[in-house]
């Protein structure tokens, strides 16, 4: 399986710790690919130039959810996912992880716009708004989150540490004890340390 991805994404990175998981490492040829580069194998795989991407066999899957859902449903019968698809709850929380990630990313965008002159004060304290609600929220429904690790770790572990990565400036850890308690309790995971963000 051809696995497009770039080491400074958020989403190709809950990809990569699923397939660190379920340890099918060796199964997937990693490709890096850059979007901007409109390499024609990528755009042939991702026609709308975003990573990640999938190559199953001949089988396109697109987007970091449905690849992560493909690969655990494949390999494990479900184990990552199904304690998460089982509870309404956890599939709500589940979706405010991923749209905090989505925010994160729209904040990156928007600051890179700095140097474009097209920076918009609008939506940069929007975003701001939404991060520190979505944390807020997120901090106070962890006490529904599984004791056995699931996507739903997988996918706020990349969160919290896209924050870093690209926002050193929000102190996350500092306001919200609950989210770094979680943090450091799964931080030496296996999956999590072998698939850092890098760029």
């Amino acid at each position: 399986m051809d696995f497009y991805y770039t080491k400074s994404s958020p989403y190709a990175n809950c990809v990569r710790m699923v397939i660190s998981e379920i340890g099918i490492q060796e199964q997937i040829n990693f490709i890096e690919s850059h979007p901007f580069k409109n390499d024609s194998a990528f755009l042939q795989a991702s026609p709308l130039g975003k990573v990640p991407c999938l190559d199953a066999d001949g089988e396109i899957i697109l987007d970091s959810e449905v690849i992560c859902d493909f690969l655990d449903a494949s390999f494990t019968g479900g184990e990552l996912f199904n304690p998460v698809y089982a509870d309404w709850r956890l599939k709500s929380l589940y979706s405010m992880v991923s749209g905090l990630i989505d925010t994160c990313v729209a904040r990156q965008v928007e600051n890179l716009r700095r140097d474009d002159n097209c920076f918009s004060e609008f939506w940069w304290n929007r975003h701001n708004s939404a991060i520190s609600r979505a944390l807020k929220a997120i901090e106070e429904r962890q006490p529904l989150m599984p004791e056995e690790f699931t996507i739903l770790h997988i996918n706020l572990l990349s969160a919290l540490t896209y924050l870093d990565f690209r926002h050193k400036d929000i102190e996350w850890r500092k306001d919200y004890s609950g989210l770094s308690d979680f943090f450091n309790t799964w931080k030496s995971r296996e999956s999590y340390t072998a698939n850092p963000l890098q760029g």
